[in-house]
């Protein structure tokens, strides 16, 4: 490979990327293994485990799509994402848990009815189900902080996953 293809390589991975709009809050101290079971227990009342993308070992919470329809009768489905930053936290200062949920569509209306995973493209993120989970994480995992706490704060865009 030539220099120049070398540095161009960087580039064009980078443009593969999407913009995630993560959500951070951090938990009150405690262990890791009851700060990831009340993310389970919290996210599993809506959405339900992805074994192929959920490691509790490293701090990775990956739901399965939840389908729903659109008040304008498109169909419409989401999953959260979360990590817990094992790196950046611990059990006596608390854990750093950045998430967002991410929402696909079916543009093309003559696959409403009965869309292949094909038809779905991406929607940007579902920022009042992030809101409504972030509370519910907020009141379970640092019950401390909700005493006059301020709500939970989109962090600055970064590409990611």
């Amino acid at each position: 490979m030539s220099a120049r293809t070398l540095c161009l390589f960087p580039l064009l991975l980078a443009a593969c990327g999407t913009v995630r709009d993560w959500r951070e809050l951090r938990s009150d101290p405690m262990p890791i293994g009851q700060c990831f079971d009340g993310i389970v227990e919290i996210a599993g009342t809506e959405f339900l485990p992805d074994v192929s993308g959920t490691d509790r070992g490293e701090g990775k919470y990956m739901s399965r799509w939840r389908q729903r329809v659109l008040p304008n009768r498109h169909p419409a489905r989401n999953r959260l994402r979360l990590e817990v930053l094992l790196d950046e936290g611990s059990a006596a200062t608390g854990w750093p848990i950045r998430y967002y949920i991410e929402q696909e569509t079916v543009d093309d209306p003559r696959r409403d009815r009965d869309p292949r995973e094909e038809d779905w493209s991406a929607d940007g993120q579902d920022s009042e189900k992030e809101v409504l989970f972030g509370e519910r994480l907020l009141r379970r995992g640092a019950p401390k902080a909700v005493r006059g706490a301020a709500p939970v704060k989109p962090v600055e865009p970064s590409q990611g996953p």
